[in-house]
């Protein structure tokens, strides 16, 4: 069996060391870019949920707008009442002129 020359050991042993001592490093890189991928991610995530809920907020003051502006034909009766009605005006007058006449006899 025929020995191998010497730089060529040499050669693979600084190899072999090389790729030993970058090994750390390289698996540091992986990690770290797996927890910027991660937290990436979870920021996109969070967005998206904001978003939705921002177009839920949206959409339940315009359905609560809407119910409130548009009045069915009971409510709009009685606030044509409410305004041109002289009733109540009326029923206080009478109590008013009432009181006047028991507080003048005496």
């Amino acid at each position: 069996m025929a020995a191998l020359p010497e730089d060529v050991v040499s050669a693979v042993a600084i190899g072999n060391l090389k790729a030993i001592s970058e090994q750390p490093a390289m698996l540091s890189n992986l990690a770290y870019s797996n927890t910027v991928a991660n937290t990436n991610l979870s920021q996109q995530n969070a967005v998206a949920n904001q978003q939705a809920m921002n177009e839920l907020g949206i959409s339940v003051v315009a359905k609560a707008s809407n119910t409130v502006s548009n009045l069915g034909p009971l409510e709009a009766r009685s606030a044509v009442d409410i305004l041109t009605n002289d009733e109540l005006a009326q029923t206080i007058a009478d109590m008013k002129a009432t009181l006047q006449a028991f507080t003048t006899r005496q």
